[in-house]
């Protein structure tokens, strides 16, 4: 669990530091989108305690992340 936990830390932190880095905004939109998916994983696994829940299930729950990530990766790319 504190694995976990660390991860969570660290993805919270990455666009951060990246941002005092120097990245661009583009690259750190890109970034925050993969951290995003990444987070939800993490949660609906973690402390909702999916792992062992039916798979349609699991799947409903984390499935969430990536269509709206998709979705705002799409309004982000046309416009």
């Amino acid at each position: 669990m504190l694995a976990v936990y660390i991860t969570l830390m660290v993805c919270t932190m990455a666009p951060v530091i990246a941002l005092q880095a120097g990245a661009d905004a583009s690259v750190l939109i890109w970034l925050v989108f993969a951290l995003v998916i990444v987070k939800a994983v993490l949660l609906v696994d973690h402390f909702m305690e999916m792992r062992k829940a039916p798979p349609g299930w699991r799947f409903a729950a984390q499935a969430w992340a990536p269509v709206i990530v998709s979705a705002l990766a799409v309004i982000h790319w046309v416009n």
